[in-house]
């Protein structure tokens, strides 16, 4: 029954708490529902795999857009990465219009040099992160090698212009690699896996400082791949730190965080493998934790932090993707024995129809988002969490009344 996710919590869940999930999952949907807004100009018909970035009141936002009918087909000439950029204050007033209050600056696509290299596919998923008050941009393209390669480019956010255009460079066993399909092939042979790198490389993790360096993960599509994790302080040159050494079965994406010493990591698998995997790496030890199958997410997971809390958003359905779980991670460690296996995140509430592959950004008191959803959208995430004795006492005092 584990790989039937969805029906799992029906099983297991605790009937006390079960109705303060329920009204959890009501609010937060009405909540998060009402603060969506679309931020592609009318033009586009397809947006996917946003990232988002609030700094000093203004948003950016990366993602893949097209105004044909090819998604994100790797020959597509009508498919770029862009960024945009808007202001918190307008994207969340009732007369926002990304027409008029959205700037977009195109960051590549087929046939596009970059750095020195020309694109002969689409640009592919992108990653985000912001440093001092530039945000950097990261994604990859076929070049005229036959190869994926990772590259970034910086924002200049005064100037509104791009800056400092970079292919990246893999240090890994004292030698520099170009970050490439073929360098990560090298890299799981030597660890023992199968090197089944190919095609166009994601790195679409949110990307986590720890000790004056930046983390990320990410896989290869095209076939089974274990995943990698990187580190940078430039994102020229970025170092291998490990492989996932059990995402045999992850084919596309990946989401990591690093949280008290720790880089968790959630895994997607396959179509049909309705799970996800988590663990994490411990930084001080590097040592793995025991992995979990966590019910259900066959779409991009996503962590974040709020209030000191580390949470993960993975959507549950892996075609109509229609519901996402909003869960605590349990950060206290439990003995995992055939009695004692606990769940290593918490259901809090589950939300409906507010979209898909989310990006997260805490910012303030309040934790935004952009996700798939009419192509691209913006929106509040409802973090309302009630106590579960406080809604069965209500329940208690209206079926006394009855």
């Amino acid at each position: 029954m584990e790989t039937y996710g969805i029906f799992k919590h029906l099983a297991t869940e605790n009937p006390y708490t079960a109705m303060s999930k329920c009204v959890n999952s009501a609010v937060c949907t009405q909540e998060t529902k009402q603060s969506i807004r679309r931020i592609t100009k009318n033009n586009i018909v397809y947006a996917h795999m946003g990232q988002l970035i609030i700094a000093d009141g203004i948003c950016y936002a990366s993602f893949i857009q097209n105004t044909g009918n090819d998604g994100e087909h790797h020959d597509s000439t009508t498919s770029g990465v862009v960024l945009a950029v808007f202001s918190l204050d307008a994207v969340r007033s009732d007369v926002f219009d990304a027409e008029r209050d959205v700037e977009i600056f195109p960051v590549g696509s087929k046939g596009d040099l970059c750095a020195g290299q020309r694109a002969c596919s689409i640009f592919k998923d992108n990653s985000m992160c912001l440093v001092g008050d530039s945000p950097y941009v990261c994604f990859s393209f076929i070049a005229e090698d036959e190869r994926s390669h990772i590259f970034s480019k910086v924002f200049d956010t005064k100037e509104r212009v791009w800056r400092e255009e970079a292919m990246a460079v893999l240090a890994y066993g004292g030698q520099l690699y170009d970050f490439s399909d073929e360098s990560l092939n090298i890299v799981y042979r030597d660890k023992g896996l199968a090197p089944r790198a190919k095609s166009l490389i994601e790195l679409v993790s949110a990307w986590s400082e720890y000790e004056g360096e930046y983390y990320a993960t990410g896989v290869t599509i095209g076939g089974p791949n274990n995943g990698f994790i990187v580190k940078t302080t430039d994102f020229k040159t970025m170092t291998l730190v490990d492989v996932v050494p059990f995402n045999d079965m992850g084919t596309a994406e990946i989401a990591s965080y690093i949280y008290l010493g720790r880089l968790y990591v959630a895994c997607r698998q396959d179509y049909g493998i309705p799970y996800l995997y988590l663990s994490y790496l411990d930084l001080k030890t590097m040592q793995w934790k025991h992995h979990y199958k966590l019910p259900d997410g066959n779409v991009r997971p996503w962590f974040f932090e709020y209030r000191g809390e580390l949470y993960l958003l993975n959507t549950v359905e892996e075609y109509h993707r229609r519901y996402t779980n909003i869960s605590r991670v349990r950060a206290e460690d439990t003995v995992h024995t055939f009695y004692n296996n606990r769940s290593p995140v918490e259901l809090m509430a589950t939300i409906k129809d507010c979209g898909s592959y989310f990006g997260v950004y805490p910012y303030g008191d309040d934790v935004y988002f952009v996700s798939t959803l009419n192509t691209e959208s913006f929106g509040r995430l409802s973090m309302h969490f009630s106590d579960p004795d406080t809604v069965n006492a209500k329940l208690a005092a209206l079926f006394t009344e009855l």
